[in-house]
């Protein structure tokens, strides 16, 4: 009974869950935040109400669990870029990822935060969220720094460096998420994008230090 006692009609309880975050996803992205309701993605997972709360306290909980899911695939995923073809090669690589999560889930958080104001500062899945951003920024920091490296270059030694750096991956994301810039192809923005920032953000060797 053991296997069967996880499993029902509906599938086992993590394929439950996964069906439950994909429909909030597709919600998103058709009606933003407010579209995200416990009665609409129970429709749309093909599930009930009642099953919904067996795995979500409510719909905050449901979009922080997306965009804590999000932040660790983007972390993941940078940890595996190779670093031996220099920063605007990362970069580059970079891009597409964020501009899929910023489309997934990302472009909705001001909106997330505006409609919850303080309810949301002190949840667990809050607390979460802000853990794994900075797993995530951690990890961009220490791949910019060996990517620098391999062509003899540092990052400048500055604390608006990085937060400078991911402002503009989200701009970038959100300009392609958006079609900002209908009349210009996606990949020469990014590759333009990916040349200035690091211009922007890299020092010559026999310049400021790197951040430790």
């Amino acid at each position: 009974m053991g296997e069967s006692s996880s499993k029902s009609i509906y599938g086992d309880a993590e394929a439950r869950r996964r069906r439950t975050l994909d429909a909030a996803a597709a919600l998103l992205d058709e009606g933003g935040y407010s579209a995200l309701t416990i009665r609409s993605v129970a429709k749309r997972s093909g599930t009930s109400v009642g099953l919904i709360y067996q795995y979500f306290t409510d719909k905050q909980d449901i979009f922080t669990s997306l965009l804590n899911e999000s932040q660790i695939e983007s972390r993941s995923f940078v940890a595996a870029l190779p670093r031996d073809r220099g920063v605007a090669a990362l970069l580059a690589a970079v891009i597409p990822e964020s501009t899929r999560q910023w489309g997934r889930v990302g472009r909705f958080t001001a909106t997330w935060r505006d409609v919850e104001g303080d309810d949301h500062t002190e949840r667990e899945s809050v607390r979460k969220v802000r853990r794994t951003a900075r797993e995530y920024n951690t990890e961009l920091h220490a791949a910019l720094t060996e990517a620098a490296a391999a062509e003899h270059r540092t990052l400048r030694d500055d604390p608006a460096m990085l937060p400078f750096a991911l402002s503009v991956l989200q701009g970038v994301a959100d300009t392609i998420v958006h079609n900002w810039a209908a009349d210009l192809d996606h990949a020469e923005l990014t590759e333009f994008a990916a040349a200035s920032l690091t211009r922007a953000i890299t020092a010559p060797e026999d310049g400021p230090r790197t951040q430790g």
